[in-house]
Formats: C-alpha cells, sequence, structure tokens
C-alpha cells in the first residue's frame, strides 16, 4: 500500500471520537432517558428537514392502477398517490382475507435491490411471481405480514425501482438513482432519507384512513436502506406504536464509514446529534424488534451487539425491557421474520 504524509486517513479516522455525541451517557434515570430521547425526536426533524417537507405535503388521495391481484390470503391493490408537491409515488395495499374486525396495520419499507416488488413476489408486470434475485434477502416480507393478517402498505421508495430518475429506468433492476438523487439534494439542506421518511410517515397515514387498520397496532418495518428509513420514520412520528429494524442497528463508525455503502446512507450533521443506537434508543418505551444476522458482512454483528447492549440499557432505566426484543439470527445481511412476522401480527 502506498503511503503519503498528505493522505487525510487519520484526521478522517480520528472525526469521529472527536464529533460523535453521547446524548444517554450519563442517564441513570426514567427522566433522564425520557428527556434526552425527546430531544433526540425534535433534533431528528431537523436533520431530516421534515417541517420543509411538511409545507410540499399533500391531501394523500390514491388514484387507482391497473388489476387487483387476488391471492388466497390477501388482495393486492396497486394506487399513485402525490405524496409531496410533484412527487407521485407508487404504493401498493395489500388487504388481508378472512379477518374479523380490525387488523394490524404495517407500513413496509425495502432495501435495496429491483425495488418493492422484491417485498411482494410480483413481476414488472405486476403478475404473480416468485424471485430470488440477490438471494431473496428481503423475503417477500410484506406479503408474509398480510398472510398473517395484516392490512400492509408498501410504497416504491423514492430512488429505487419505478421510481428512479427517467434515464436510469433502462438500466439493470439492481441499479437505483440513490447516487445522483442523494448529491443533487444537498444543496437544497435534503436527503434522500428526507423524502423515503416522508413518504413512510404518508403512508403510515393512508393505512390510518382504513377502516380497518386499528391505530393502536400500527407498525413499520424495513430492512437495510429500509430499516434507516423505518427508524428515523419511528423516531420521528409516534403514530407507529412499534417497529421492526432489520440489518441496519449498528454503529455509523463500524458500519457506515467502515466501508463503502451507498449515499443515501450519508446525514450531515446526523452525529453530532448520536449514534444509530441512540435513535433506537429514543423510542423506547415503544415496541421495538431488532433483527440482526450473525454473517452480516455490511452490518458487522460486533458492533450491532454493542448497539443492542446501549439500547437494552436505556429501555431498561424507561421500564420497559419486556417492549425490546433482539433477534440475532444465523443468516446474512436479510430479513429473519423468525421473531418479527409474529410480532407485527400481534
Amino acid at each position: 500500500m502506498k503511503k503519503s504524509p498528505y493522505s487525510p486517513d487519520e484526521f478522517m479516522s480520528g472525526l469521529y471520537g472527536k464529533i460523535k455525541a453521547e446524548p444517554y451517557k450519563n442517564a441513570v434515570s426514567y427522566d433522564d432517558a425520557l428527556k434526552i430521547g425527546k430531544s433526540i425526536k425534535e433534533k431528528a426533524k431537523e436533520l431530516f428537514s421534515l417541517e420543509r417537507l411538511n409545507s410540499m405535503a399533500t391531501e394523500l388521495k390514491l388514484v387507482p392502477v391497473g388489476k387487483d391481484l387476488d391471492y388466497p390470503d390477501y388482495t393486492l391493490k396497486k394506487y399513485s398517490v402525490e405524496i409531496l408537491e410533484g412527487l407521485n409515488s407508487l404504493v401498493y395495499i395489500l388487504e388481508p382475507k378472512n379477518v374479523k374486525g380490525k387488523t394490524g396495520g404495517v407500513v413496509a419499507l425495502c432495501g435495496h435491490g429491483y425495488g418493492v416488488r422484491q417485498i411482494l413476489n410480483i413481476s414488472k408486470k405486476g403478475n404473480k411471481k416468485h424471485f430470488n434475485y440477490i438471494d431473496n434477502y428481503q423475503n417477500n416480507f410484506a406479503a408474509e405480514m398480510a398472510k398473517r393478517g395484516c392490512t400492509v402498505i408498501a410504497p416504491e421508495l423514492f430512488g429505487f425501482g419505478e421510481a428512479r430518475l427517467s434515464h436510469d429506468l433502462w438500466k439493470p433492476f439492481y441499479i437505483s438513482s440513490c447516487d445522483e438523487l442523494s448529491h443533487h439534494l444537498l444543496p437544497y439542506g435534503l436527503t434522500t432519507a428526507s423524502v423515503r421518511i416522508a413518504q413512510a410517515i404518508a403512508c403510515g397515514e393512508i393505512l390510518l384512513k382504513e377502516k380497518n387498520v386499528n391505530p393502536e397496532k400500527l407498525g413499520i418495518m424495513g430492512i437495510s436502506g429500509g430499516g434507516l428509513t423505518a427508524l428515523y420514520a419511528s423516531v420521528i412520528d409516534e403514530k407507529f406504536k412499534k417497529a421492526v429494524i432489520s440489518g441496519y442497528v449498528n454503529t455509523f463508525g463500524s458500519s457506515i464509514l467502515s466501508m463503502w455503502h451507498c449515499p443515501d446512507n450519508y446525514i450531515p450533521h446526523i452525529l453530532r446529534t448520536g449514534e444509530i443506537y441512540d435513535f433506537a434508543s429514543s423510542l423506547a418505551p415503544r415496541r421495538l424488534l431488532i433483527e440482526s444476522g450473525e454473517k452480516d458482512k455490511i452490518f458487522p454483528i460486533d458492533a450491532s451487539k454493542k448497539a443492542h447492549e446501549s439500547i437494552k440499557r436505556i429501555y431498561a432505566l424507561m421500564g420497559a425491557e419486556e417492549n425490546l426484543i433482539v433477534d440475532i439470527f444465523n443468516g446474512k445481511h436479510s430479513v429473519s421474520g423468525r421473531k418479527s412476522f409474529d410480532f407485527l401480527s400481534e
């Protein structure tokens, strides 16, 4: 390896220790944890420019697109909805069959891959089809939740699949528009994550308008980049009563800042508020389930375990240990489902 006295390696590695905030460092009581959690939630709204995006919010009118797909356990319906002024979003709503009374609601957020279809089990033309691209690491979790009796909404997240920039649509399915979108949003004080969080929150609002959804059972689940979106959306908006964060809870130092990640993971100023586990801790005492794969190479398990312990400490201070579930499973960067599917469908 070449060496130069002018390489910025040492400077860059030193920034983490100099700038990273430790908001819960001196928390020793319920009141401490509660106060710090509220502060993190307020700062999150600023980090992701939610007030700026809220000024562009629309009435959320669902416009049906194409034909419904009928499955043994649920019906899949496709809609277009203007989430922000000038930004139409494709969303799928999965309505379970043979369910009496109100159902739980789940906002399902896909990670990188070929878009929302990867969690729905449908082809590009909207037909029923089983996919196994990229090891099917997302485990069709939106469809699995509908099979378990939940009403599910799954958006095509900003920059993925059909929500890519026009000049990217001809490219292979796994190439997103994240790079260009992430860079071009920065001059506006926005990030790709900001827009996706706005999408997730809007999807929660849409579900709550469904007469058959119990607002006390509204959950959110995401894997990888979708896990990022699910975490910060649930931090910002308390309408989400429970959250599943899969393949994301770790430390910035050991994951996002230690290897290549998609640009959509980089949020200006976020370390001045705290680490990934600090944001997750701010969810206490709400219900939270974390999935971490022992063989996850991009969110290393040792750092995930460190994050888990930090979160457990705050949940304990809040007297809410029973509301936190950690599923460390023998797998790669993927959705487990062995605990999370039942957790969301309870």
